[in-house]
């Protein structure tokens, strides 16, 4: 029977990406294509300490740059996002340039918010959480303000960020993850630097590798699909399957390009459908256990791939294919990855708990997409109990 369904593509507003490219050589025509003149520098403070590429960036750009700050932490804490936006405006900056990975480019986009919507402290800025489409499958901005400042990454990840107008830092105050839609938040240009990206320690290229090959299987094995996002997911996942472990050998110049191309076909499809479990309990797992959300992911992401064994076997048999492994069981061949890789596969292997776990259902069971879009249904408390069960154990 033919599937009539109407099916939605969301553009999140990019104009530029550039792939394979020094980041520091291509910048500055960017900044000039947008008619930018004062850079706010937002990067991690392993960059700015460990490798010599902002020194590298203020020599080049000189007096563009207005004001830099390295004050992300984990999660990006909301105490960090208010304090750099007032930088920020303070500096008369017109762009903010992000050298990182998921949270330095989280901040910037909810800094972009506190700039456009001139909230400059929590309770206003909370007032700015997303809401839910009527039919639950899509996030929508509450903010009615344009946007005022937009954000150039230059990603040192592979989790996907740089690809989302979504923003989720932390409440210093409860812990609990703040949702964000930023008008114009995507990034209005990405730089895929490889070179910049084999001076992240590949520990952490590995666990976030993983987080966008979650995304990806989301993206292809949604409970409201897109024929165009599962296609570029389908090739995201193959891509990191193959490159991945290749990541290991610094010298393996075409792996870590082939990995950044990944996370560009999986973030052109992720925000055109709903994502499941997987994609959301890291926000909970994050920062009620002090996890980093890519660990969390990796477990995760293979809970959920036996929890929905047999319902969504053509999508599976789909995917396995595609990785060039047919006819082996998916949540398989995830596993012999992340072993593989040296990533953990339980609970357990997170350090966790079951008395730290068992405090995470009742948030998991009231935050708004834990429990939604899920193709096998996870909407009680033994659900959520079963498919965390499912994460106890390799």
């Amino acid at each position: 029977m033919e599937n009539t369904e109407p099916k939605r593509y969301r553009f999140t507003g990019h104009e530029r990406v550039i792939h394979n490219v020094s980041a520091i050589e291509a910048l500055p025509d960017v900044l000039t294509l947008f008619g930018y003149h004062r850079v706010f520098v937002v990067c991690s403070r392993s960059i700015r300490t460990k490798t010599a590429f902002i020194d590298r960036l203020q020599a080049r750009l000189g007096e563009m740059i207005v004001g830099l700050t390295d004050e992300v932490g984990e999660h990006s804490p909301l105490s960090n996002v208010l304090r750099a936006a007032r930088q920020a405006r303070h500096a008369r900056a017109d762009v903010i340039v992000s050298v990182g990975g998921g949270s330095v480019m989280d901040m910037c986009k909810a800094m972009q918010l506190c700039i456009s919507e001139n909230a400059y402290d929590r309770e206003s800025l909370l007032k700015l959480q997303f809401v839910l489409s009527a039919d639950g499958t899509e996030m929508l901005t509450t903010s009615q303000a344009p946007a005022t400042i937009r954000q150039i990454a230059i990603p040192t990840t592979l989790a996907t960020s740089e690809w989302t107008p979504v923003s989720t830092p932390i409440d210093d105050e409860t812990r609990l993850k703040a949702r964000f839609v930023v008008p114009d938040g995507s990034p209005v240009a990405v730089l895929y630097d490889p070179d910049l990206l084999r001076q992240t320690p590949v520990r952490l290229l590995w666990s976030t590798g993983i987080r966008g090959v979650d995304h990806a299987i989301n993206t292809a094995c949604s409970s409201s699909p897109h024929p165009f996002a599962s296609l570029l997911a389908e090739r995201a996942i193959a891509l990191y399957v193959q490159n991945l472990p290749k990541l290991g050998d610094a010298s393996a110049t075409e792996a870590f390009t082939q990995c950044q191309l990944a996370t560009w076909y999986t973030g052109m499809g992720q925000m055109s459908v709903p994502h499941g479990f997987s994609h959301w309990m890291v926000h909970i797992i994050g920062p009620y256990g002090g996890i980093a959300h890519s660990d969390a992911a990796c477990v995760l992401m293979l809970a959920q791939s036996k929890w929905l064994e047999g319902w969504i076997k053509p999508q599976h048999e789909r995917l396995a294919a595609a990785i060039g492994q047919p006819g082996m069981p998916f949540h398989a061949i995830l596993h012999d990855l992340l072993v593989r890789l040296g990533m953990p596969t339980t609970l357990d292997d997170l350090g966790l708990t079951r008395a730290q776990v068992d405090a995470m259902i009742g948030p998991a069971l009231e935050h708004p997409m834990v429990t939604r879009n899920n193709v096998r249904p996870i909407t009680t408390e033994a659900d959520l109990r079963a498919i965390l069960e499912l994460a106890w154990r390799a």
